[in-house]
């Protein structure tokens, strides 16, 4: 059984109408990324930061002390906790938790109005702008949850900004009120070759999953499309993995006028190693 911790806060991995944040190992990985943060001690966040199961509820432990040691790595934990709307629970409030999960099931009292649950409201604010350099850790959220390799926040930054964007990688990035990372992603670039002449590839799209279903993606695309009309570009191309997990990304760029027009063939290079 879980006993919390006084020197400990913990990111619970519920939001606030009770669902359960995803993906699975959302723990693991996030405290996985943190060792971006000390360079000289890539293990010493372990002291602070550790990864927890409360009940069947995957979560993170925050050592309290992390916020004077630490604070760049702090202020990114609570932003994260923020901008993904999980709730960050002190001794006192995991208490009453682990007391209310001990309790045996009961008949929830009748309710005098299905609305009276408060309910997010359908139309969320939000800002759709293109993602600067000095703002690329911004994206890193989004494009780690549809790039699963990406670990390192200060290594994304570094070869975003020092590697793509010289061959034109540009980021647009949707971000809801109140939170400083985006939720939504899409990373392109503007190249010409002789096959299709000046026109723009679409490197990456992503929405994180708290926010899919909010159209983010169609404006996104709109926004591309906007860049290549003004640009004077006639085609925007993709690629996309043909694996089934990746069937939504299909029916999406379809139902978006994109068409299949090509094989994508790959060569992995050790096969012609001497």
């Amino acid at each position: 059984m879980f006993t919390p911790n006084p020197d400990e806060i913990v990111i619970y991995g519920t939001t606030s109408n009770g669902k359960t944040f995803r993906p699975s190992d959302w723990a693991e990985r996030l405290c996985g990324i943190l060792s971006s943060f000390d360079k000289g001690n890539r293990l010493s966040y372990h002291q602070w930061v550790r990864p927890l199961l409360i009940g069947k509820i995957r979560s993170v432990a925050v050592g309290k002390q992390l916020e004077t040691i630490n604070p760049p790595m702090f202020r990114f934990l609570m932003d994260f906790a923020a901008d993904n709307d999980l709730r960050v629970l002190d001794e006192a409030m995991l208490r009453e938790l682990a007391n209310e999960q001990s309790q045996p099931a009961e008949a929830p009292p009748p309710q005098p109005e299905p609305s009276a649950a408060p309910q997010k409201p359908e139309g969320q604010p939000f800002k759709l702008r293109e993602i600067p350099p000095e703002e690329t850790t911004a994206a890193f959220a989004a494009l780690s949850i549809l790039r699963p390799t990406l670990n390192d926040v200060a290594r994304f930054a570094a070869q975003v900004n020092n590697e793509q964007r010289a061959a034109g990688y540009r980021l647009l990035g949707i971000f809801e009120e109140g939170k400083n990372n985006a939720v939504a992603v899409c990373g392109f670039r503007i190249t010409t070759t002789l096959a299709f002449g000046r026109h723009i590839v679409i490197d990456d799209l992503v929405t994180v999953p708290q926010t899919r279903g909010r159209g983010y993606c169609t404006h996104l695309l709109q926004a591309v499309v906007d860049i290549a009309e003004s640009e004077n570009i006639a085609q925007i191309h993709t690629h996309v993995s043909v694996g089934s997990e990746r069937a939504d990304a299909h029916r999406m760029y379809l139902k978006h006028g994109f068409e299949i027009n090509a094989h994508h063939f790959v060569c992995k290079t050790e096969r012609f190693r001497r």
